[in-house]
């Protein structure tokens, strides 16, 4: 073969690399263009999806919030009845108007058969406790009652969390 039969067959055979070129080009524009649509799409849904996740959060905190608030304002109520309560049961025990005693022990062995006391009619000695005495006692109880009282919010507060996140523990 002759130059002069090659060059045209160079020719079209450039033309159509030329060609081909161009069109899978245009082809990976219009890919690139969809995936970038998709992308943005996607986009939008993820942003929607984490707005709308943000709200729900946001409502669940402000009602835990609103909930531990009333809580402790329970416990504040109980323990603001509890002390009323202590306070009016010292000066009861310190005006006189109640007496508190407790069980003395008797020179008698436990182990004897007695018949009035298992007719439950037994005399049982007791001791009279001052009133400073059946104040610290009840002092004593009431910071019991108290502790036990705030650890049962505090059991509440971490169960109403637990339960408004869905939290799981193990």
């Amino acid at each position: 073969m002759s130059t002069t039969t090659w060059r045209p067959l160079a020719v079209v055979l450039l033309c159509g690399t030329i060609a081909g070129w161009t069109t899978q080009g245009w082809r990976k524009d219009v890919a690139i263009a969809e995936l970038q649509r998709a992308a943005a799409s996607d986009k939008i849904t993820a942003a929607s999806a984490l707005r709308q996740a943000t709200a729900r959060v946001l409502t669940l905190e402000r009602a835990a919030g609103a909930a531990l608030a009333q809580r402790a304002d329970h416990l504040t109520q109980e323990q603001t009845h509890a002390k009323t309560e202590r306070d009016r049961f010292n000066a009861d025990v310190r005006s006189g108007a109640v007496r508190l005693s407790v069980p003395v022990a008797s020179g008698q062995c436990a182990a004897t058969a007695d018949t009035a006391a298992a007719a439950g009619h037994r005399i049982e000695a007791r001791a009279e406790l001052d009133p400073s005495t059946a104040a610290a006692l009840d002092a004593i109880a009431g910071d019991g009652d108290d502790a036990t009282r705030q650890l049962n919010a505090c059991i509440d507060a971490y169960n109403l969390v637990r339960d408004t996140y869905h939290v799981q523990t193990e």
